[in-house]
């Protein structure tokens, strides 16, 4: 259930809420016979306001709730990356989240910021050891992180993209970094239209190295990419592109997964 509801012409505010109720069972295999059943409630309130014109700043508090899915509990096997074992054990997680936006526009040009802050009670994670994987809860885990944007444009139809991000997840106590936790990363995108048949751009990529892998991460060196590409319509119905990526040919991986 969920409901909106202006505040004035200036402000807005939101709120929701949710039950769940998860059920599993397991007939047999190399778990035997296992059985769950767990219920919560989350929800979220959330509000706007535009003090002035061309601002906007949000703010949102939430709770989650994440059952572990049948393969983190009961499966066994090989997979593409080594043996799995599941935890039939495991906990559910919850979360408490604060979420924190501010946007600008004036004109041809806008401007945001986000600012987010999750705590994940019970969080499930998967671990290796050697080329076996498993699942654990690892008590409580903290992520939280910084993002920013912005659009401008200018004269003879080019527009400028700048994006940036900022990110850190660790376990709270001894602070054991945390998988799926993406680099420092800064993008910068300039594109240029011919009229209502051709464009150009370019996209500059810079990944900030990764010292602190989670548990089935590895260390990730920094690397810069970039990418150009360009159109034109030659019919109402056809369209001819050409894009080539990483010019220069920079090596890196793919993923931070072992």
């Amino acid at each position: 259930v969920q409901a909106d509801r202006a505040l004035g012409t200036r402000a807005s505010a939101s709120a929701g809420a949710r039950f769940d109720r998860v059920t599993t069972t397991n007939p047999g295999g190399f778990f035997g016979a296992r059985a769950t059943a767990n219920r919560a409630f989350s929800g979220f309130v959330a509000a706007t306001a535009a003090p002035f014109d061309g601002i906007a700043v949000t703010g949102q508090v939430s709770r989650g709730f994440r059952d572990p899915v049948l393969s983190d509990r009961y499966f066994r096997g090989p997979s593409g990356r080594g043996f799995v074992t599941g935890n039939p054990d495991l906990e559910p997680e919850s979360s408490l989240q604060f979420d924190g936006a501010v946007r600008y526009t004036a004109g041809a040009a806008r401007v945001g910021v986000n600012a987010y802050h999750y705590t994940i009670s019970q969080l499930i994670e998967r671990h290796g050891d050697g080329d076996d994987f498993f699942f654990r809860n690892r008590g409580e885990a903290v992520i939280e992180g910084l993002e920013a944007e912005a659009q401008v444009s200018l004269p003879h139809a080019v527009a400028l993209e700048l994006t940036a991000q900022l990110a850190r997840g660790d376990t709270r106590g001894d602070d054991a970094p945390l998988d799926g936790i993406a680099p420092a990363t800064l993008t910068a995108l300039a594109r240029k239209l011919f009229g209502a048949r051709g464009f150009a751009q370019a996209r500059v990529a810079w990944f900030d190295e990764d010292d602190a892998p989670g548990p089935t991460e590895r260390e990730v060196n920094g690397y810069t990419l970039v990418d150009v590409a360009a159109g034109v319509a030659v019919t109402r119905h056809l369209e001819l592109r050409a894009q080539t990526r990483n010019l220069f040919d920079a090596t890196y991986f793919a993923a931070q997964s072992t």
